[in-house]
């Protein structure tokens, strides 16, 4: 593991495809480039064969485009390690299909798993829609089963949860040393997502604080010794490399190791 230093790649960059992010492969290239990143990692929001959410993820029809966008930013930046990946909401029946697609067929190098909609009562709910308030165990049930799976590289905030439990107490403090044993336990890394410190603060019961990053989620995993990633979770070419530092800065106080991949096998390969 390394070591706590100053953080020079990025593994969540999104591109237009999602419909809500702007600029291409290249052009998130030459800002990681330009700032000085040594490794940048494509996860585009993965789309799924029936369609589902597909007003803010990539659409089945574009995946070539967005495998010879990557091809053609490697080609562009030969001294910048860019790696292709997706971020993937578990739907725990495409399963298969995540690593059927991605892992064998395409080799991708890495799949993080996110939850943006997760199920209460048989029916999925938007993490960001007012029918997620009170539900952070039903989110956290989810976001447990998809660590299972063993299917990821790594998740990406899974303190996501703060954006609807807006007062911490017992069960938030419950949810949290859940996921944290669930990522102990398999030993998957936790994301500390910088795409939060980029949006408005919320009003909680303590006061003014991000949705996410929690620093009391963060204050938690490191009663586990639970390996992070600092990420970006890029959405415009400008942002390629903000708020690393900060989530860098919770892995510090915190005493978080950060996780170190081996994606040499699947490095360059689209360059073939």
């Amino acid at each position: 593991m390394n070591t706590l230093k100053s953080i020079t790649e990025n593994y969540h960059t999104h591109t237009f495809r999602c419909k809500h992010a702007s600029g291409d492969a290249s052009d998130y290239a030459k800002a990681a480039w330009e700032a000085g990143l040594t490794t940048l990692g494509f996860s585009e929001h993965t789309p799924v064969p029936d369609g589902r959410w597909n007003n803010v993820r990539m659409d089945m029809d574009q995946i070539d485009s967005y495998d010879e966008a990557i091809r053609g930013a490697q080609e562009a930046f030969p001294g910048l390690n860019i790696l292709k990946g997706m971020e993937c909401d578990w739907i725990p029946e495409y399963n298969n299909f995540y690593k059927e697609e991605f892992r064998e067929k395409r080799n991708y190098c890495y799949l993080i798993g996110s939850i943006h909609w997760f199920k209460s009562e048989g029916e999925w709910i938007f993490s960001y829609s007012p029918e997620a308030f009170g539900k952070a165990r039903e989110y956290a049930d989810l976001l447990i089963d998809m660590i299972e799976s063993e299917s990821f590289d790594f998740i990406a905030h899974p303190d996501l949860f703060g954006l609807f439990s807006r007062k911490w107490n017992t069960e938030t403090t419950a949810i949290s040393r859940a996921i944290c044993e669930a990522a102990k336990t398999y030993s998957i890394p936790l994301e500390i997502n910088g795409y939060g410190f980029r949006k408005a603060q919320i009003e909680t019961a303590e006061g003014t604080r991000y949705a996410y990053p929690v620093e009391n989620f963060w204050e938690i995993a490191s009663d586990y010794g639970i390996e992070v990633v600092c990420n970006s979770d890029a959405h415009r070419p400008e942002d390629v490399n903000k708020s690393i530092d900060l989530c860098l800065d919770i892995a510090e106080r915190n005493f978080l190791p950060l996780a170190e991949f081996d994606f040499d096998k699947c490095a360059k390969e689209v360059l073939q």
